[in-house]
């Protein structure tokens, strides 16, 4: 099972973070938008691994005491930089994003050796699309410019989730697995 762990945002944002899927749409860049289904915050990726594995990564999670955050989901950016824009993405307003680190990075270290190493550090971030081709990446700079600011909302983040992901010509599916509250 193609897995990771992720946590979902509230609907009022993600009507606002489709809207901002629209304008990116008339850039005219090659970018594959993602889909309402699947918007949210990936804390760790953890590739194939056995569907039995799901047992362990519950009593891992377990021992970690995870408390409910409200953040605001703010400003557009781009992996790895805007040079090469690879992945556009929505991010977290400064003063929660450090909040939003401690938690992820308890959960990341909490399942530590499960799935395949991430050695990057985790920087809290909604894919919004991928770029497939460098065609109109001047007005994606630029609207990455005029939007790297701008707000799409407060959520509660208060349920870490298991998903698991298949991969078709059309996207990826996902699915959730296991759910965990957060105090």
């Amino acid at each position: 099972m193609r897995a990771f762990l992720a946590f979902e945002v509230a609907q009022p944002v993600v009507a606002n973070l489709l809207m901002a899927e629209e304008d990116l749409r008339k850039t005219g860049a090659d970018i594959g938008i993602v889909g309402r289904e699947n918007i949210h915050f990936t804390v760790r990726f953890f590739g194939d691994i056995p569907e039995t594995t799901t047992g362990e990564i519950d009593a891992m999670i377990g021992r970690v005491a995870l408390e409910s955050l409200d953040i605001t989901v703010r400003g557009i950016g781009v992996f790895p930089d805007p040079r090469r824009p690879r992945v556009v993405w929505a991010g977290v307003a400064p003063g929660d994003a450090a909040k939003m680190v401690r938690l992820s990075t308890s959960i990341i270290k909490a399942v530590e050796g499960v799935g395949t190493p991430d050695e990057r550090p985790f920087h809290p971030h909604i894919t919004l699309g991928r770029v497939r081709s460098p065609r109109n990446t001047e007005a994606l700079g630029s609207f990455v410019q005029q939007n790297q600011s701008r707000d799409f909302g407060r959520t509660k983040l208060d349920k870490l989730k298991l998903k698991s992901s298949v991969l078709t010509p059309m996207g990826a599916i996902y699915s959730d697995v296991r759910e965990y509250a957060l105090n």
